[in-house]
């Protein structure tokens, strides 16, 4: 059985603009959602 993680609405929101268009540059998605590129791109990692 496994544990899914949790998801805060950073989490959320980068997942929403994903599914919409997962072609999206990370440092387009740090803009929309208010965090850097760098962080972006951890919490996408860290959900995969």
């Amino acid at each position: 059985m496994s544990v899914l993680p949790d998801f805060d609405a950073f989490d959320r929101a980068i997942l929403a603009i994903l599914q919409k268009d997962n072609t999206t540059p990370q440092r387009v998605i740090g803009a929309t959602v208010n965090l850097s590129a760098p962080a972006v791109q951890r919490r996408i990692k860290r959900m995969e």
